[in-house]
């Protein structure tokens, strides 16, 4: 077995939820908030971020609830990422913290960002890297490409049916080839079948499948927050991700008062792994800065 098929983690019960949870290094706490799709969980979106990170950080990254090692959704129903976020506070008052850089990626960056908007004092910064999930749409036709993206993309019924179409899939999100992160998807796919995760996927509700209405989740409940928003913000996007094409997270940095954008060559969605050496400096220059 590789490092990547067998994450080091603890349990914790969090709002009647067996949570897994990884937690290394000492010092400022990051906290890591994955996406949402069939078979993605903390460990496989960040692996690259957190051994690099944890000599200078205390890196907390957890699996949300119907995710990866942690409870199935008692219903089996998905909870969209706006009803994730009481879970997400809830593990940090249950692990006692109380002060943290959010960084959340694709749905993990919408629920970082309103935790930043409900809990002001916790967010000590605030990352959000290639989310659709939270930017904004481009209006009229310019919103037509990364739409059509998405609906191929996150292809529930078609892409996810196998474990080889799933893996298929999966590489239109990533430029990284990297067999161990292959097997370890292989394993998290297997892991999802026999949980019922990809059955979860395959019945989302129209909130979730029209996008929309989809949107309409971050226009309701983020962007009108953004302007007063005080907390320092990093936003990071890819280059080459036609579901969250550049505009929108130019978009996106310009409902802030004050937040930087940086924006990464030769990257798709999965930005942190495709130029894993790059983002993992940027977010420790910058939150070093910070301090």
């Amino acid at each position: 077995m590789t490092e990547l098929e067998a994450p080091e983690g603890k349990f914790i019960e969090v709002a009647g939820y067996r949570t897994f949870y990884i937690d290394r290094g000492e010092g400022p706490v990051l906290l890591l908030l994955h996406g949402a799709s069939v078979a993605i969980d903390a460990y496989s979106t960040w692996h690259s971020l957190i051994e690099a990170l944890a000599s200078r950080f205390r890196v907390v990254a957890f699996d949300q609830p119907g995710f990866g090692r942690s409870d199935m959704v008692k219903d089996r129903r998905y909870v969209n990422r706006l009803g994730r976020v009481p879970h997400a506070l809830g593990f940090l008052d249950a692990l006692g913290i109380r002060r943290a850089t959010l960084v959340g990626h694709s749905e993990g960056a919408f629920m970082a960002t309103r935790m930043a908007i409900e809990r002001p004092a916790l967010a000590a910064g605030l990352v959000i890297v290639t989310s659709g999930g939270t930017a904004p749409r481009l209006g009229g036709a310019l919103d037509r490409g990364w739409m059509e993206a998405s609906k191929s993309a996150y292809d529930y019924g078609g892409g996810a049916d196998t474990e080889d179409g799933f893996i298929r899939a999966n590489g239109s999100l990533s430029r990284a080839a990297d067999p161990a992160l292959e097997r370890l998807l292989r394993g998290n796919y297997r892991r999802a079948a026999a949980a019922g995760q990809i059955e979860m996927f395959r019945n989302l509700s129209a909130d979730e499948r029209d996008l929309d209405l989809y949107v309409r989740l971050q226009e309701t409940h983020i962007h009108p927050h953004l302007a007063a928003l005080e907390t320092p913000t990093l936003i990071v996007w890819a280059s080459s991700d036609p579901t969250v094409p550049v505009e929108r997270g130019v978009a996106l940095m310009r409902l802030f008062p004050r937040a930087d954008l940086h924006v990464f060559g030769g990257a798709s969605h999965m930005v942190m792994l495709d130029r894993a050496e790059g983002f993992n400096r940027l977010l420790a220059g910058w939150c070093a800065g910070r301090r």
